[in-house]
């Protein structure tokens, strides 16, 4: 058994876990917090974890993962479709325009970067909600709920991230 194969191995088993990990947080999305009562709380799990790949995948295998779970959970969404994809692939294109200026491995950068993602996500859909015909809900209550979610995402950026994180070393 040569060394490559070994790291080739290695690469495989990263890439199922991965794998794995997105599934999980892809039910745990679909079938608990799209639920919630609370709309604020209805965070977007992927936002995060698009961010991690992005720091431990090439530019190329981040974009195309971005591009396919974001289009898998655009389906699933049935309104808006493109929305995801967009906010997933800026999140990966962000991490590595930021990745010669940050420390990616720092949990207070990642929770910046992701809010920053998380905000631009609410402002999109903020308008797209302002399009949208609505009952008596209040333009107010609905970007109140957008940047509590923004807040949100932002919070639960480390714990999504760590476990698709290498603290070792950074791939960037």
């Amino acid at each position: 058994m040569t060394l490559r194969s070994l790291n080739n191995k290695s690469k495989m088993q990263q890439f199922l876990l991965v794998f794995a990990y997105t599934l999980f947080l892809l039910f745990l999305q679909s079938l608990w917090i799209s639920q919630m009562s609370y709309p604020a709380m209805r965070a977007d799990l992927f936002l995060p974890l698009m961010f991690g790949i992005a720091t431990i995948w090439p530019p190329l295998a981040s974009l195309a993962w971005a591009f396919l779970w974001g289009f898998v959970v655009d389906n699933f969404a049935g309104k808006f479709w493109g929305f995801h994809v967009g906010s997933y692939v800026v999140a990966v294109c962000l991490v590595y325009a930021a990745s010669e200026k940050f420390e990616l491995q720092n949990p207070l950068y990642q929770m910046l970067l992701v809010g920053i993602c998380a905000t631009g996500q609410s402002l999109v859909l903020g308008l797209f909600l302002l399009i949208e015909p609505h009952s008596l809900i209040g333009v107010s209550a609905i970007w109140q709920d957008l940047l509590v979610r923004s807040l949100f995402i932002m919070l639960l950026s480390p714990f999504i991230i760590y476990p698709v994180s290498d603290g070792r070393r950074s791939v960037l």
